[in-house]
């Protein structure tokens, strides 16, 4: 338990016996012939598509990657040009993760009696941050459309040299949904999703990151369809290769290491100052962290912390880097990519579950 305790503050957990499993835990006493099976995995140093770093980083620079999720309509109607300028002011560039289709974020309703669901919607302001026709979304009022109502918007995010990729076609559903629904009901959203990008932007996505970082072993699989530079679809320590029982999967994934702030207030930090002091503490040379921000929180009530956040790592020599650049430095070191497996997990602060990046094999 010791590795979990000091894992992000993750938390090992089983899915209910009545959802469909992905990382379901495997029997002690098929354990260790599991691992040894692993053995045999051909090893693999290099993802699916070569990249390089835009440019070298002096030996010792600290460096964090920046993702930048897009969940609702005014998330990208209003935060994403918000952000947009913080960015522009700083100097910064950021992968951008864009939810394509409907904002159905009304129906997080019918999560209300799961255990600690409402009290950390109270806990990190959701009131504050999201308005009364966002909370209404998909329930009350119609689902109005994500990136695919802003097209101009998703391409200026291209246009200013930022990186842009796919977080899902109906954002909510998956969060909510994907562990119950038919095996190839990931790939159907994935299929709505990367044909929305390329009818925005006239080009294939190069990444994608699963909703509320939850993926299954259906939709890690699909994804290697996309010819993806890399995937973010889960939290962990440091790049990796994902292993599906003996199999190892062409697509590196660039985990989200850090807390967010939304799941920090009101639970292990008072302010979105004292959050992001600690963020920059939390950021040391040699390692991968990778920062989530969202357009509804960052680029919303919490642009000014944020703002003073990028001003105080450029004071510290901090790099803060897309994640796609962020992989590249990292391969760059000539050290290759572990291959790791993926469990469910609690995250404090998070209600319910995440993937999860686990043990070496």
């Amino acid at each position: 338990m010791g590795f979990f305790k000091g894992l992000l503050g993750m938390k090992p957990l089983q899915p209910t016996a009545t959802e469909r499993t992905a990382y379901s835990g495997v029997p002690e006493s098929d354990l260790e012939k599991r691992l040894e099976h692993m053995q045999e995995i051909p090893k693999t140093n290099e993802p699916a598509q070569a990249i390089k770093p835009s440019a070298p980083l002096p030996e010792g620079t600290p460096v964090v990657g920046l993702r930048i999720d897009v969940d609702t309509h005014e998330g990208m109607r209003d935060g994403v040009p918000k952000l947009l300028e913080v960015l522009g002011r700083a100097g910064v560039k950021g992968t951008f993760y864009l939810a394509m289709g409907p904002d159905n974020s009304g129906r997080a309703i019918f999560n209300a009696l799961r255990p600690g669901f409402l009290a950390k919607m109270f806990r990190s302001g959701a009131p504050k941050l999201y308005s009364a026709r966002t909370m209404l979304s998909g329930t009350l009022l119609p689902a109005r459309q994500i990136a695919a109502g802003f097209p101009e918007i998703a391409k200026r995010i291209a246009s200013e040299g930022h990186e842009a990729g796919v977080h899902a076609w109906d954002h909510r559903s998956w969060q909510d949904k994907l562990n119950k629904r038919p095996s190839d009901w990931a790939a159907n959203e994935l299929e709505k999703a990367y044909e929305s990008y390329v009818s925005i932007f006239g080009t294939k996505p190069r990444t994608f990151a699963a909703p509320a970082w939850l993926c299954d072993n259906e939709s890690l699989i699909y994804e290697e369809n996309f010819g993806l530079v890399y995937a973010s679809d889960c939290r962990g320590t440091d790049p990796f290769f994902p292993v599906i029982d003996v199999r190892i999967l062409k697509t590196p994934q660039v985990p989200a290491t850090l807390p967010t702030l939304d799941e920090a207030l009101g639970n292990s930090h008072e302010s979105a100052e004292s959050f992001y002091d600690f963020i920059l503490k939390e950021i040391k040379p040699g390692e991968w962290p990778v920062l989530t921000i969202h357009a509804e929180i960052e680029g919303g009530p919490y642009a000014g912390a944020f703002e003073a956040f990028l001003a105080k790592a450029r004071e510290r020599g901090v790099a803060v880097v897309p994640l796609k650049e962020l992989l590249a430095l990292r391969l760059a070191t000539g050290k290759p990519l572990p291959r790791c497996t993926l469990s469910y997990a609690a995250v404090d602060g998070r209600h319910g579950v995440v993937s999860m990046q686990m043990f070496e094999v």
